[in-house]
């Protein structure tokens, strides 16, 4: 078993594993940090997604579709958060099926707090690599994103 340190190494680059670690040993850390707030990364994800959505009818659908994820991966995300006080359900008055989702005040709090976390962890990951690196990086993963979303 590889340890946080430890990148899987062979002849050949092997660029979906490679990102397959990354991700895994990133989401772990930073599991680890929102433990003392009792969330995961996903459902600090759909927090933030309010956030940056505020007065903005946003509905589980939209949440789906911003994060590539299923319906039932969904809900059970959204029902954790409400579960935990961090986000509210409101009924749509025309169309009882849907319900738009909003920050409670305990979701709006956690903002602050966890940009904090975020950056720490942000910057420790990208320690030593240059600004002009960074823009290259950002270049190629929304490159690579293109390519595996547009086939």
């Amino acid at each position: 078993m590889l340890s946080n340190g430890d990148v899987m190494k062979t002849d050949q680059f092997n660029f979906g594993g490679f990102v397959k670690q990354l991700n895994n040993i990133m989401e772990m850390r930073f599991n680890h940090s929102l433990k003392q707030w009792d969330l995961t990364s996903s459902q600090f994800s759909v927090i933030m997604f309010l956030l940056h959505h505020q007065g903005q009818a946003i509905n589980q659908k939209m949440i789906e579709e911003a994060f590539r994820l299923k319906g039932p991966t969904v809900t059970g995300i959204v029902k954790r958060l409400v579960e935990k006080d961090f986000i509210q359900r409101r009924p749509d008055p025309l169309d009882r099926r849907i319900n738009y989702l909003e920050l409670t005040k305990k979701g709006l709090e956690l903002e602050s707090l966890v940009c904090t976390e975020i950056t720490r962890l942000e910057t420790e990951t990208l320690r030593g690599i240059s600004p002009e690196h960074l823009d290259l990086l950002e270049s190629l993963l929304h490159q690579i994103l293109e390519n595996i979303t547009n086939q």
